[in-house]
């Protein structure tokens, strides 16, 4: 977790671009009930200029070596389909279940192992929910809790037991969103002990107990 991830001035100029619910920019709507009601969209081409600049950024040489750095993970890939991320915005009563992410990526044909969550929403309050929930790996009992506040970016590794999510369903008043860049990174092979057959995202409550 970076408190003050972007510069001041970068971060604003994001937030101040970031696409509302009702901009053309090929939004994806998610609705499965108590799992998944949020917005995300990873049409590039639809992004803000200053958004699709940053992704750019993170995306490449400089910023990719500095996440194997502090990672201590090797040989990552970008993903420039932005496959499952982009642009995130959960609005009233959107949340995220408890989940383990999807494992393998078919167009790059590699593993998924980070996840980076830059959060863009402004004035987020303790009792507005959203707050991201990291689970042990039996999927048993929550471990850590991380305030979606402003300009913090959350790096974090992702297997078939890395399970997280944003239950608390968003209850932030209107016009305050939980916004969000979100971005993965891969790897052509991955540690045998953490190999499992590819699988789409697996739900607590749904895919598992």
């Amino acid at each position: 977790m970076i408190d003050r991830f972007l510069k001041p001035e970068a971060a604003q100029r994001l937030a101040d671009a970031f696409p509302a619910a009702s901009d053309d920019v090929g939004w994806d709507q998610y609705a499965a009930a108590g799992l998944e009601v949020k917005m995300g969209t990873s049409h590039e081409a639809r992004f803000p200029e200053p958004l699709r600049a940053a992704i750019h950024q993170l995306n490449a040489g400089p910023f990719v070596r500095f996440v194997e750095r502090l990672s201590g993970i090797d040989h990552l890939l970008p993903d420039p389909h932005l496959a499952g991320g982009g642009l995130h915005l959960t609005r009233a009563g959107g949340l995220l279940g408890v989940h383990a992410d999807f494992n393998w990526h078919e167009r790059l044909q590699a593993h998924r192992r980070l996840n980076l969550l830059i959060y863009l929403g402004r004035d987020w309050q303790p009792g507005y929910g959203g707050e991201l929930e990291l689970w042990d790996t039996a999927a048993k009992a929550r471990v850590h809790t991380i305030e979606p506040l402003f300009n913090r970016a959350v790096l974090f590794t992702t297997r078939s037991d890395s399970f997280h999510g944003h239950p608390t369903p968003w209850s932030a008043p209107p016009g305050v969103e939980r916004r969000s860049i979100a971005l993965y990174y891969y790897t052509s092979a991955r540690p045998e002990e953490e190999l499992r057959a590819p699988h789409n995202t697996l739900y607590k409550g749904y895919h598992f107990d």
